[in-house]
């Protein structure tokens, strides 16, 4: 598992967000343009796994951002692809943390850890109920990559226990 530099692995834009659709970018592999078009604004990260390339993008909208996670084979065909982030949250990539030989957390939405297992090959799932809340994916009984996390609530976030003590 290696992470990927933007010389190896980039995003440049290819439509800007209109009244009809969400901003797109074009994939670059060493600088050179792949002519794949993904929907994302920003190329937060991207890393390499046993020949599979998996690509990080937020579409840079305050308040309502969403993280796209992209997963390619190494003939750079799409193998699977999640959405995570929900309407007015605000979320914001961090603390990406490579956990080899398969997994890597990281923060984004809900004041959750998020975990993510990269899976050699592909696993059954049932399409809505094999996600946690704030992740979507297209309809499909197989996925490449399992996400999981429990986002709270804003108002949730703020209380400590400590506070809930001291009102008992």
């Amino acid at each position: 598992m290696k992470l990927l530099s933007t010389s190896e692995f980039a995003a440049r834009p290819a439509s800007p967000y209109s009244e009809t659709g969400l901003v797109t970018s074009e994939l670059l592999m060493d600088g050179k343009p792949t002519r794949l078009i993904v929907t994302g604004a920003v190329m937060e990260a991207a890393l390499e796994w046993q020949g599979y390339r998996i690509a990080f993008l937020t579409d840079d909208i305050p308040f309502e951002d969403m993280l796209r996670i992209y997963m390619f084979d190494a003939k750079m065909a799409l193998v699977d692809a999640a959405v995570l982030g929900a309407m007015y949250s605000t979320g914001r990539f961090t603390k990406l943390s490579l956990q080899p030989p398969n997994t890597l957390t990281f923060r984004f939405f809900g004041g959750a850890v998020w975990r993510m297992v990269l899976l050699a090959k592909r696993e059954f799932c049932i399409p809505v109920l094999s996600d946690p809340s704030g992740l979507s994916r297209k309809f499909q009984f197989f996925r490449h990559f399992r996400i999981d996390g429990k986002p709270q609530p804003d108002g949730v976030r703020g209380i400590s226990r400590h506070s809930d003590i001291a009102t008992s």
